[in-house]
């Protein structure tokens, strides 16, 4: 009796759940894969519509879920490369063990550089006073007993 006043059934006596609504597109799930091809196209140079057309999706949709990629896919590209190369000589390559030492030095002139670059301009410096200057400034700044008198008012 009480399975009966647990809501409607099916044929085959099973809980009876409405179906989806089936229209409209699936909105797209952003997929590693398609997020490393998106970047390694990008760093050879596709345009955004060669990208969309390759990994088929629309260009709108490419923007949206694999921006990142667009704008930085050279710099992930060549990481990415870097990290395969770096594990390959973790395990005794020497060829790879020689193209992640040449990456890491280019990447200390890399930072090198921006460092240059980023320093901010420092104001320029006034010059120097001379002896006589100086004294005539430490003299105008005396006070009291032995200050400077006033100049003289000529009518």
């Amino acid at each position: 009796m009480a399975e009966e006043s647990e809501g409607p059934k099916d044929l085959f006596g099973d809980p009876w759940v409405a179906p989806r609504d089936p229209r409209g597109r699936k909105r797209h799930k952003r997929i590693p894969q398609i997020a490393e091809k998106v970047a390694v196209l990008r760093a050879g140079g596709a345009t955004e519509e060669q990208i969309a057309t390759r990994v088929g999706l629309s260009a709108p949709t490419l923007r949206k879920y694999y921006f990142r990629e667009l704008n930085d896919g050279p710099a992930l590209a060549r990481a990415l490369l870097l990290e395969k190369q770096f594990a390959e000589a973790m395990a005794g390559k020497t060829s790879a063990a020689r193209y992640v030492r040449e990456e890491f030095a280019k990447g200390e002139e890399r930072e090198a550089d921006r460092s240059v670059r980023n320093r901010t301009p420092q104001e320029p410096r006034e010059a120097p006073l001379g002896k006589k200057e100086e004294r005539q400034a430490a003299a105008m700044l005396v006070e009291g007993r032995y200050a400077t008198p006033p100049a003289p008012k000529l009518n």
